[in-house]
């Protein structure tokens, strides 16, 4: 397994007006982060607005890999008015993730059609990501569909179901334990049945979306769990941490297999 943080929920600041996110130093600094605490990569939200080169140049220099990047359009998944909009994000954000060594790009899906059934929805979220799988398999890079808290689904049966539609090796889940444990729990079990179909991995103490000490969530048994299933994918601490971010860290680490 191979580990990294979340640059931008790891450098969020609170302002005034909500949340200010980290700029490319922020986005640096993570990567120095990452790199002090052993671990190998960050994944990090959209790339709009971020210099691209010195963060592939900071990559290079400190050996951390960019695994994992949040596609612009990242939300339009499953609104069938936005899906040629989503189709020209996505291949705008390709040759950008590429620039920093990136070749995973997360859709989240948060601003589905409301308007529409379930069925419907699922029915237009396979149709796009068909589409964007054709796109992903030439350019050699992979589509992460994200579940989140509130979001369209209420189920990892229905998640992965919409990902075995697709058929796609370029096109898999990303399994974040926080975000499932909201929405349904059994955890490892859901892991163990769905492993071919995971692309990445997200972690963060649950319910209140801490470090992997804090909480109801035994890491140190689902990791262990994760490794023993022959996981060899990325595996990304995802917490908000706004004081004692190097001891946090430094703690959640701790309970990462070897």
């Amino acid at each position: 397994m191979k580990y990294s943080l979340c640059a931008d929920i790891m450098f969020v600041a609170v302002g005034e007006k909500g949340p200010i996110w980290p700029d490319t130093d922020g986005i640096i600094e993570a990567m120095k982060l990452a790199k002090k605490n052993g671990l190998t990569g960050i994944e990090m939200f959209g790339l709009e607005g971020r210099d691209l080169e010195r963060i592939a140049a900071a990559s290079r220099e400190l050996g951390i890999e960019i695994r994992a990047c949040v596609s612009a359009g990242a939300a339009l998944l499953g609104n069938p008015d936005k899906t040629e909009e989503l189709v020209s994000l996505f291949e705008q954000s390709v040759p950008k993730a590429k620039q920093i060594g990136c070749s995973n790009l997360i859709l989240n899906a948060e601003e589905y059609a409301r308007n529409l059934s379930s069925d419907e929805v699922i029915k237009v979220m396979e149709d796009a990501l068909k589409r964007l799988a054709v796109i992903a398999e030439k350019e050699d890079v992979t589509i992460l569909v994200e579940p989140v808290t509130g979001g369209f689904f209420t189920s990892s049966k229905q998640a992965f179901g919409l990902i075995e539609k697709v058929g796609s090796n370029n096109v898999k889940l990303l399994y974040d334990i926080f975000h499932f444990q909201n929405i349904e729990g059994q955890i490892t079990e859901t892991i163990k049945e769905n492993l071919n179909l995971i692309g990445d991995i997200h972690g963060a103490g649950a319910p209140m979306r801490a470090e992997l000490t804090v909480g109801e969530l035994d890491y140190t048994f689902i990791l262990n769990t994760v490794k023993e299933l022959g996981y060899e994918g990325n595996f990304c601490l995802e917490f908000f941490t706004f004081e004692n971010r190097d001891m946090k860290v430094e703690a959640s680490c701790k309970v990462l297999p070897a």
